[in-house]
């Protein structure tokens, strides 16, 4: 049977830091006390400045504006370069995907296809199409590639991952307008074993779409979900999603080196990583600094980890997104 590697990763944050302090100076009842303690988010990364956040906030300007004129550096496509080359000097060589997947949950084309604004930035002569699942779309654009590339329909795949949930909170909303960050992560995918990179092992999809309404983006809306139900969903299906694709392994939480789950908020993760056994040395998350990324939360743990990784070591990353969706990847790394 064919084997599938992810041979490098990238990732990369936009310029502003923005500290739960901050909240605090738009009058919505949001100490940074409350945040840390109610999250154990203590900062994220914005492509918007203050400034320009306090502008949403006050009705002064709205999300269309600023993706109908976006300021430099604020496109998916301009996100994708950082993570790219990160990815490429990992590798060290060029890579020359054959197909190009982009899974985001704010973009900036309803057509065409946002990976193919990437693959126009990047110079890339790929074969591209998106794919999204929100904060699950990692996997879910995993999946996809592994079974084009484990088909022998192609040899090599890229995947990007950007989000931008800061152009689609309400900040006059504490509950929401706190949580998230924004990231970039891309990832490479081939046929040939790596000098350094990991083996795609197993992986497990599921959706339930009775709960399609619980995190939702509507058109033209901002952000919004059921918090307690949904994080509820969220630990449940975590934990038996991370069970099933370890028995069907024959592995336990002992036996894996690493777990990393969805960077929703840390208080989330920290009860998940309770009720599956996972110590504290095997939890790998960086929710703390840098807030609920979506679909780039999970897989930038991976690319910030990168050198952490020793040849045998296995890792479970488990995502839930809206849809609902959620799934598994067991990753051994090889070197």
């Amino acid at each position: 049977m064919q084997k599938i590697y992810l041979v490098s990763i990238g990732h990369g944050f936009p310029s502003n830091m923005i500290p739960n302090s901050f909240f605090e100076s738009l009058g919505i009842d949001s100490s940074a006390d409350w945040i840390q303690d109610r999250t154990g988010i203590e900062s994220r990364y914005s492509v918007l400045d203050p400034d320009t956040i306090k502008k949403l906030h006050h009705k002064e300007c709205t999300y269309l504006d600023i993706l109908q004129n976006p300021p430099p550096g604020i496109r998916i496509q301009d996100l994708a370069v950082a993570p790219w080359e990160m990815l490429q000097k990992r590798r060290g060589v060029p890579c020359h995907p054959q197909v190009v997947l982009c899974g985001t949950s704010v973009p900036d084309w309803d057509i065409p296809a946002n990976a193919s604004s990437i693959a126009n930035q990047l110079k890339l002569s790929s074969f591209c199409f998106d794919a999204n699942s929100a904060c699950s779309s990692f996997l879910t654009d995993l999946f996809i590639a592994k079974g084009l590339l484990a088909s022998k329909s192609v040899s090599s795949a890229a995947i990007f991952n950007i989000e931008r949930y800061s152009l689609r909170l309400d900040y006059t909303d504490r509950r929401s307008s706190c949580l998230f960050g924004d990231g970039a992560v891309a990832a490479y995918l081939d046929t040939t074993r790596p000098e350094k990179g990991f083996e795609v092992v197993d992986m497990e999809m599921h959706s339930d779409a009775s709960g399609y309404e619980s995190v939702k983006i509507p058109v033209g809306g901002t952000f919004n979900q059921n918090g307690p139900a949904v994080q509820k969903f969220a630990i449940k299906r975590t934990c038996e999603s991370t069970e099933s694709i370890l028995i069907r392994n024959q592995l336990t939480i002992p036996q894996i080196q690493y777990f990393i789950g969805h960077q929703a908020n840390l208080r989330m993760l920290q009860t998940t990583c309770s009720k599956l056994g996972v110590s504290a040395g095997q939890h790998l998350y960086n929710v703390d600094k840098f807030g609920n990324q979506g679909a780039a939360g999970g897989p930038i743990v991976l690319s910030q980890n990168w050198d952490r990784f020793q040849p045998g070591d296995y890792v479970v990353l488990t995502l839930v997104g809206s849809g609902l969706t959620w799934g598994s990847a067991l990753l051994q790394f090889v070197g």
